[in-house]
């Protein structure tokens, strides 16, 4: 199995399987700038199959990454685990998508920053509510009750106010009935 640094050498490999692993730390997500993730500690293995003119990678990854709850801020590890494919060929590099990575001819190593980036985004559950969690305990990580009391404190209570001019169009859709 062989280490780098987000790119996979694949110039002199031999036709069949290879295998390569990328630690993805917090200094991974620096190079991004509209990425909420400040810490992070997750591992991807990568399963290349060499074919004559295609190559197919199975990422599995699995690890946590830091969060902030959505309701109360507080920051904790969140599990993530994943598995994705990704096609890389060669043509023109115009025509790559989400699941083609297309190489101009003669290239020899590719980038694949960009794929973990998303694949580790995407694995990120939309709603952070760590105490709702069910595999988390809600004593392990009560919300902060101190930044909930001051977030009650603001919310505005909606109440039904009357306005006139919603008044007129009931009447003209009551009078259209």
């Amino acid at each position: 199995m062989g280490k780098s640094q987000y790119k996979i050498q694949f110039g002199g490999l031999s036709m069949g399987e290879h295998q390569f692993e990328f630690d993805v730390t917090e200094k991974f997500f620096e190079q991004f700038n509209d990425s909420e993730i400040t810490k992070a500690n997750v591992e991807v293995k990568a399963n290349l199959v060499k074919q004559n003119n295609l190559m197919h990678i199975l990422f599995t990854f699995e690890g946590t990454v830091n969060l902030s709850c959505d309701r109360c801020l507080i920051e904790y590890d969140c599990p993530i685990s994943g598995r994705e494919k990704l096609v890389i060929k060669y043509g023109d590099p115009a025509e790559s998508n989400d699941e083609i990575l297309v190489l101009k001819e003669g290239l020899e190593e590719a980038d694949i920053s960009q794929y973990l980036y998303e694949y580790i985004e995407l694995a990120i559950p939309s709603r952070k509510v760590p105490c709702e969690d069910e595999e988390l305990e809600y004593d392990e990580l009560p919300c902060d009750e101190e930044t909930l009391s001051k977030f009650n404190e603001l919310k505005i209570e909606e109440e039904p106010t009357e306005n006139p001019e919603w008044d007129k169009l009931k009447d003209i859709k009551f009078n259209n009935n």
